[in-house]
């Protein structure tokens, strides 16, 4: 009569163990899957911002930070007016916008040219005195997607001198 009580009370535990097992196995491919989530989501963020700092890098390289060029949405270029658009309310399909890169490793960033301001004062470290200047706002919206269509909008304003 033991001998059969010792069968069931080891299967009883056998049993016990299986399911401690795939609640573990569970719980492993829920983290993995969120940390890949993670990592797609990163890789999204960091193509932004990259592409991001190209258009900044487009305003100091083509214009010298001074608008001398057509900011208008007619030119197809990538650069608009700040009326033009709301960026976070935009069809990144249907925008048009300047593309830097292979297929692969496309950074995709359009400008927006705020207006100019003028600041009075200046920076210390830059040695500046107390005289007015006029900076010129930009703001510059890049968007990176991930290799798994996990997609980021970074946007910036980025001052310029004259």
């Amino acid at each position: 009569m033991q001998d059969g009580a010792a069968l069931v009370v080891s299967l009883i535990m056998l049993l016990l163990m299986t399911l401690m097992i795939v609640a573990t196995s569970r719980s492993s491919i829920l983290e993995l899957l969120m940390a890949t989530n993670a990592q797609n989501a990163n890789e999204a963020l960091q193509r932004a911002e990259d592409s991001t700092l190209r258009g900044e890098q487009r305003i100091l390289r083509d214009f010298g930070g001074v608008p001398s060029v057509d900011f208008s949405a007619v030119a197809n270029d990538g650069l608009y007016l700040d009326t033009e658009l709301v960026v976070n309310k935009v069809d990144w399909t249907a925008l048009k916008f300047e593309s830097e890169g292979v297929a692969a490793d496309k950074r995709d960033y359009i400008i927006q040219y705020i207006g100019p301001a003028t600041v009075v004062g200046g920076s210390l470290a830059l040695g500046a005195g107390s005289a007015s200047s006029i900076r010129y706002l930009y703001r510059v919206s890049g968007q990176g997607s991930s290799s798994r269509s996990s997609a980021r909008v970074v946007q910036t304003i980025f001052s310029t001198m004259e």
